[in-house]
Parts: C-alpha cells; structure tokens; sequence
C-alpha cells in the first residue's frame, strides 16, 4: 500500500505551468498520467492568468478506476518572478486532495521551483519539487499505520510544443523510485 500512496501523492503533485508566450489568460487542459503498468490516470486541469506574473490553477474532477471513485480537488498558484528574460524561473505552490477511494484518503501540499526555457518551438521545463502528504486508511495493512505522514522529493522535466489551436505538453515527475510520465493537451480560450 506504501508504493501506492506514495505513487499517487507524486501524482497529485503534478503541476501546470503555462506558457510565458501565451497572453490568453484561461486554458483548459487534459490528458493522462502512466503510473505503471496498465495503470492509466486521467489529468483535468485549469489556469487563469491573474495577473501578468500570477495565475491560479485548479483540478476539479473525477473518474472511476478499479471499482471505486475518486474526487480531485486542488488549487494552485504559480509566480513568475521575472518574465523579460528567455530563462524564467517559476514558484509553484498547490494543495490537492483525493477522496473517494475504498482503502484510504489523501492531502498533498506541493512545492516547485521551475526553470523554462524558450526555443522557437518549444519550451523547456525543468526543476525541483517537494510534497507532504497525508494519508488517511481505512483498511488497516500487516504493519501499516492508520495515518501516514511524510516528504517526497522529485525533479520535474517538461516539454511544450506550441501549435495553432492546442499545445502538447510532455511531462516527466520523478523521484528515482517512482517515475510518473503525462500528456496533456491544452487549450487556450481567451
């Protein structure tokens, strides 16, 4: 049950980090995360650019998965110190929940520090995170705790790939124990 927690808290601590070429100030993203073998996760994420340097991100859904039904509930915020450079460094705080699972639930606070680089393409992102997360189970394991607390750290590695109508984000989250690969494709509306 560890490996699993800990799988799912890394998970949730995907982030979305938009474009700085992009001056629409609301996209919408989907896509799948690949957390083993026949293990496929959908991803539903929001952003809405605040301000020129500040933008709040949102997950807010829910799928069904091995006969039970999860919810996801998180908001974010990213802050860009510095956008007039090609090399721009991005915060990224969120808290996510997931609830609705048979055996347990789940709090994760994450933190990221992100590097983006511009090519003519594509953007670069790389980086490095952490997240607490909580767990709560209900069905107790052979020498597993009710409540689980702990740390994990990672590095984030993600490529952008502008198009006309939807960019493609390839994104890679790992902490060399457990590695989580993501598409997503995203839409900007407005």
């Amino acid at each position: 049950i560890r490996e699993t927690v800990s799988k799912s808290a890394l998970w949730l601590s995907l982030s979305d980090v938009p474009s700085l070429v992009n001056k629409e100030r609301l996209s919408l993203n989907f896509g799948f995360s690949f957390l083993g073998r026949n293990n496929l996760i959908p991803n539903i994420y929001s952003t809405l650019k605040i301000t020129e340097n500040l933008s709040l991100t949102s997950k807010i859904y829910t799928f069904t998965y091995n006969k039970t039904t999860p919810q996801i509930l998180g908001v974010g915020l990213n802050y860009y110190p510095n956008t007039n450079s090609n090399y721009n460094w991005i915060f990224c705080l969120q808290k996510v929940g997931m609830k609705g699972l048979k055996d347990y639930r789940q709090s994760v606070v994450a933190l990221s520090l992100i590097r983006n680089l511009r090519f003519k393409t594509f953007e670069l992102l790389f980086g490095l995170g952490s997240n607490f997360n909580k767990q709560k189970l209900y069905v107790i394991y052979d020498k597993t705790l009710e409540n689980i607390e702990n740390q994990i750290n990672y590095i984030d590695i993600g490529i952008l790939k502008k198009n006309k109508y939807l960019d493609i984000n390839f994104h890679i989250i790992s902490n060399f124990d457990i590695q989580i690969i993501s598409i997503m494709l995203k839409k900007n509306i407005f």
